[in-house]
């Protein structure tokens, strides 16, 4: 009976100096194993660089309810709201459309007029989440990879395709909070779908999937002036979806 207590006993001491012992070195292994960095440590905006013509763009593009206009000959951002309602008089083409969706099949379920989309007076391109549209621009996808990679001179491109907007209805989205219901509310607006997929978005099969395509695009400006640019990522380094890192080569 004792010798049950002296173990019992023995028991007790050994927990407790193991308790004793974690506490005090509570933040010793803080550190050890690599930590992503917060969202909000991120620099938002135009970033140079050492080499001539070159900088990096990062935005916070996770918002379906906004355009972000930016001008690359000034390195300037600005962000304007999408319409919901029509205050106005119609321009007889804005609207927000619910759709079915079925892999590439839509399906018209309702549409409602609203204002224009407001923009800046001065702007090249501008971004809607992965969404990418140009002022009177024109985008051509090249087969490089790394803008270092491309030739000193946009002369190899001048007998190339490049490809202007277009007008889209159900390329935007605005509202997927039904998406688990194959219905998607989309805002009707030009978009350049050549830029556009230099992420694609599946909506097959929710949850949506990401495939970013890793290539170095050429939009060429209303004013005939080149900027190669290539989606580094879309996402943060936490792995939050809709932070945009964008190399950019201005004038190139």
């Amino acid at each position: 009976m004792i010798s049950l207590q002296r173990e019992h006993y023995t028991h007790i001491v050994a927990l407790c100096l193991s308790l004793v012992l974690l506490t005090g070195c509570n933040g010793m292994f803080d550190g050890i194993y690599d930590q992503p960095p917060s969202d909000a440590s991120l620099s938002l905006g135009f970033t140079p660089s050492d080499v001539p013509n070159r900088f990096t763009i990062v935005l916070d593009a996770r918002n379906y309810d906004e355009w972000i206009y930016l001008n690359l000959h000034q390195r300037t951002m600005s962000i304007h709201p999408i319409p919901t309602e029509l205050t106005g008089q119609w321009d007889g083409k804005s609207v927000w459309g619910k759709y079915s969706v079925y892999g590439t099949r839509y399906n018209l379920l309702e549409e409602r007029p609203v204002d224009t989309q407001s923009e800046p007076d001065e702007w090249d391109l501008a971004i809607h989440h992965f969404d990418v549209r140009t002022n009177g621009g024109a985008v051509l996808r090249t087969d490089y990879r790394h803008i270092h990679e491309l030739p000193a001179t946009t002369a190899s491109f001048d007998d190339e395709a490049f490809v202007p907007d277009q007008w889209a209805k159900h390329q935007c989205i605005v509202d997927f909070s039904a998406m688990f219901d194959r219905k998607i509310w989309y805002q009707a607006s030009p978009v350049n779908h050549v830029l556009t997929e230099w992420v694609k978005m599946d909506f097959s099969t929710p949850p949506p999937k990401y495939e970013a395509s890793n290539r170095v695009y050429l939009l060429r400006m209303s004013d005939g002036t080149i900027a190669a640019l290539r989606l580094r990522s879309y996402m943060s380094e936490a792995g939050t979806k809709g932070y945009l890192t964008i190399d950019v080569k201005y004038p190139y």
